[in-house]
């Protein structure tokens, strides 16, 4: 008869648990925060993805503007020695004319083919060769120079552009990291308030999780503050052929 009547205690005292408002609300409790954990942690890890995504793209902007500043160089260093070979023709055409010679017909039509050879120099020549469309006269290298200039300041303007969103991006993952940590927190302390049926922790739990909410949301509030852009100025005007 003891046995029967304990029991029937037991099975009373599993029925009240199973129907204890707190339980109910505790288990309803870490559902909602257990959805938050998984929407902040996808949240984190999408910014986390985009962190990696701009710093890559950085990269590439900075690469293209070093290898337009080679072209560059390049491209002046042949300006300056199509420019060499033209001073030397005007110049031998100069020391001809000042020098007797023997035959002046023939004096006087080298020197007019070097000063024709000299005058071509400074003519664009682009579009006549096929194997070279965009022309390789003092112009047209000028030209060329100019435009590779102009595209790695473009390009190591986006960088730097880039860079600051892949910072700020950043920080914003780093908040979310701490959103993510106190929902983790908040999840847990329910789970001792579900296991040790005190409302401590089960308030506890709550105001972690919206602490978590509060951390989430400042994330994307942080100011966006770019750093100022390099100087180009005279390191661009530099190497320019005149």
């Amino acid at each position: 008869m003891a046995n029967t009547h304990e029991h029937l205690e037991h099975a009373e005292h599993a029925e009240h648990n199973a129907h204890d408002p707190f339980n109910q609300r505790v288990a309803v409790s870490m559902a909602i925060v257990a959805a938050l954990l998984a929407g902040i942690s996808m949240i984190g890890h999408r910014t986390h993805n985009k962190v990696l995504q701009l710093q890559g793209d950085s990269n590439r902007y900075r690469t293209e503007a070093a290898t337009a500043e080679v072209e560059k160089s390049n491209l002046f260093a042949w300006y300056q020695s199509r420019r060499l070979r033209q001073s030397q023709m005007e110049t031998t055409a100069d020391i001809a004319e000042m020098v007797p010679a023997t035959d002046d017909a023939a004096r006087k039509k080298k020197v007019a083919d070097l000063r024709a050879k000299a005058a071509e120099y400074r003519k664009s020549n682009k579009g006549e060769d096929p194997k070279n469309p965009e022309g390789d006269n003092l112009p047209d290298l000028q030209r060329r120079g100019d435009e590779a200039g102009k595209r790695a300041t473009e390009a190591k303007e986006k960088a730097k552009t880039v860079r600051d969103d892949a910072e700020h991006a950043h920080h914003q993952a780093d908040r979310l990291d701490l959103a993510h940590l106190a929902a983790e927190v908040g999840l847990v302390v329910c789970s001792i308030a579900l296991l040790t049926k005190k409302r401590s922790f089960w308030f506890t739990g709550i105001a972690s999780a919206l602490v978590a909410v509060a951390l989430a949301a400042s994330a994307y509030m942080i100011p966006h503050h770019p750093h100022d852009a390099p100087a180009h100025g005279a390191a661009d005007d530099k190497g320019k052929p005149h």
